[in-house]
């Protein structure tokens, strides 16, 4: 499953069918509850490595998905058909500061050490 983080750089690294370097790619995202499509040009914005099938993308999605929801993911060439299929999940950015947690245990606390080890 690919994760998108809105408000992020999102870079998504799959491997596909085989394709052509010079095939456009198609990215069409079908959502899982509405069965809205929605499809977005790759064109300039991947990377082909041909030995092992690897396509690295990148698309912005943003004011287009929202929080919590699932899509279908369907890339395809103009060329080849249809080279990779899976699923995405929109996720919030990732920015917020993590929690500082407090111990219930204020009254003992370990001595502290400087790390000297004795080898033999």
């Amino acid at each position: 499953m690919l994760s998108y983080y809105i408000s992020q750089s999102n870079e998504f690294v799959v491997r596909t069918r085989n394709t052509g370097s010079g095939d456009n790619l198609t990215l069409k995202l079908e959502d899982m509850l509405t069965y809205a499509t929605s499809s977005y040009d790759l064109s300039g914005s991947f990377t082909w490595n041909p030995y092992e099938n690897i396509l690295t993308f990148s698309q912005s999605l943003e004011n287009n998905v929202e929080v919590g929801q699932e899509f279908t993911v369907e890339i395809s060439g103009s060329n080849s058909g249809s080279i990779y299929f899976g699923s995405m999940q929109v996720f919030s950015s990732q920015s917020i500061d993590k929690v500082v947690y407090t111990t219930q245990n204020e009254e003992f606390v370990s001595n502290t050490t400087n790390n000297d080890y004795i080898v033999m």
